[in-house]
């Protein structure tokens, strides 16, 4: 019998992501960062995660943009649903702004989302320090 071999495999937390407080619904904050980050962020479909916990899939609305040239893309993500919190341990965060394949300057970044008078609090989280951290990693099958 051959030899076993150990595959390791462990996911990416290196993304830039911003944890968001403000009382605006997603269609409004999406329009608004459109305006100040000049993105085209457009609603996708909800995204969908299984808890195992509750056992039950919860849905979170997801707002995206997609570059076809370069594999970028920026999410903004519902924190809270009628299910439950996508991120258990940032009860307070009502969005999640995740940029993928592509690097920015988190600080220009705030700089810009503290322009809005309606967000009020914006602030860099490191993905890997978040105990919910797996359920960040979703792929770009999402969009339609």
């Amino acid at each position: 019998m051959g030899k076993a071999v150990k595959l390791e495999i462990t996911d990416d937390f290196n993304f830039p992501l911003i944890g968001i407080v403000t009382t605006e619904p997603i269609y409004r904050l999406g329009f608004l960062i459109n305006e100040v980050l000049g993105y085209n962020l457009k609603e996708n479909r909800s995204f969908k995660v299984y808890h195992p916990k509750h056992q039950l899939v919860q849905e979170f609305p997801l707002f995206s943009e997609y570059s076809d040239d370069s594999f970028a893309v920026v999410h903004l993500i519902q924190n809270k649903s009628l299910q439950g919190l996508l991120i258990e341990e940032q009860k307070q965060v009502d969005f999640w702004l995740k940029w993928e394949h592509i690097l920015i300057e988190p600080e220009r970044v705030l700089a810009l989302l503290k322009k809005i008078k309606s967000i009020n609090l914006a602030f860099e989280v490191k993905p890997g320090s978040l105990k919910s951290k797996t359920r960040l990693l979703f792929t770009n099958e999402q969009h339609d």
